[in-house]
């Protein structure tokens, strides 16, 4: 029992020190995510990735019942030897202890880390300042040109809702793979195709649209929600297999590579995503006539999609596990370094405006 405990403190002081260094040094944060993540990431990711299903899916159900099984064990020891019970507690709390000790190691290698890291930004050339509404409105009508141009090339069922992409899958691992081609920062030795969760529609339940699996070190998405979303999440998913972890930065990287990509369905996929958010920002900022200006520019397919967006998660958004998933999603961007929790989602909108400005100066010159 002694040396299980010595063990979980072993697992548990590892993952401190690599989290401590990480949040001290981001020039240590740098090199790990560019030299040693890559490296002890591809061998799971390779393995896992052979399988259509999410590995990491079962390995959670696996997971709550071990936890479950153990807890009757315990239970039943700590009855049945009435003499021994702290000791056998304590024997049992031990095997928790690894447990914890391995998960906080495992999730801070593969995870943790990448929060504290360069920003994308700073590699991809982009000056993020404040900006005008007038900024704001013009990114923003691009933005709505583009979705309006491609939601022509989707196909569409009987309601005009957009279908899933064919080869979705492989058309988003290949559109990483083609960004990373013009950003090295994102080139990594094997881009697995991102997975669809076998239970969705509680993802749903629980607000998620996808999940970064750093166990397994798999990329899920909700393949219950609207079809128009899974592409752009597919691929923000996926950036976190570069490292980069924070919310705002997956999400541009996502854009990017959807932007980029040759499938219509996912260029379509990734201007709808920005389009939601830039429009949430035009609001405030700009008001209600000229968020009104901007949305009357929109075709009434691109607004049936929208409203069909809306419907479906506002029949979930009031639920119980809803509301506790995204406060305990806040409070874990919280904690680490991105001060405005869930909110942090949105600061895309940062990094949009910072390319389109970028690209309109291209052009003048």
């Amino acid at each position: 029992m002694k040396k299980r405990w010595i063990f979980a403190g072993v697992l548990t002081l590892l993952g401190l020190i690599l989290l401590v260094a990480s949040r001290v040094s981001v020039e240590f944060s740098d090199f790990y995510c560019q030299n040693i993540y890559p490296v002890i990431t591809f061998i799971p990711s390779y393995i896992w990735g052979f399988y259509s299903f999410s590995v990491g899916e079962i390995v959670l159900y696996l997971f709550i019942a071990a936890v479950a099984v153990m807890a009757v064990v315990t239970v039943v020891r700590v009855i049945k030897w009435r003499g021994e019970r702290v000791s056998v507690l304590l024997s049992c709390l031990s095997w928790y202890g690894i447990g914890a000790g391995l998960i906080f190691l495992l999730l801070t290698a593969n995870c943790l880390v990448g929060y504290n890291r360069t920003p994308f930004s700073a590699y991809s050339g982009l000056e993020l300042t404040s900006y005008s509404k007038e900024e704001l409105f013009a990114t923003t009508e691009e933005v709505i040109a583009q979705v309006n141009n491609y939601s022509q090339w989707i196909e569409t069922d009987e309601n005009g809702i957009c279908k899933e992409g064919y080869n979705m899958k492989a058309d988003a691992s290949a559109a990483m793979e083609k960004l990373a081609e013009k950003y090295e920062v994102l080139q990594i030795y094997y881009y697995p195709q991102p997975k669809p969760v076998l239970w969705s529609e509680g993802m749903s339940y629980l607000d998620l649209a996808g999940i970064y699996f750093p166990f397994t070190v798999e990329a899920n998405y909700n393949d219950h929600m609207p079809a128009s979303s899974k592409g752009f999440t597919a691929c923000h998913e996926l950036s976190h297999l570069t490292g980069f972890i924070r919310e705002d930065e997956a999400n541009f990287i996502a854009f990017l590579a959807c932007r980029e990509s040759y499938s219509p369905y996912l260029r379509y996929s990734g201007y709808l995503n920005a389009l939601v958010y830039l429009l949430n920002a035009c609001y405030p900022m700009c008001g209600e006539g000229e968020y009104q200006e901007l949305y009357a520019q929109l075709n009434d397919q691109v607004k049936t999609e929208l409203a069909y967006r809306s419907q479906y998660w506002n029949q979930y958004k009031d639920t119980v596990t809803a509301q506790v998933s995204s406060a305990a999603n806040d409070a874990y961007l919280k904690s680490n370094n991105q001060t405005d929790g869930t909110k942090s989602y949105g600061r895309v909108v940062d990094l949009l405006i910072a390319d389109y400005l970028a690209r309109q100066a291209e052009a003048a010159q």
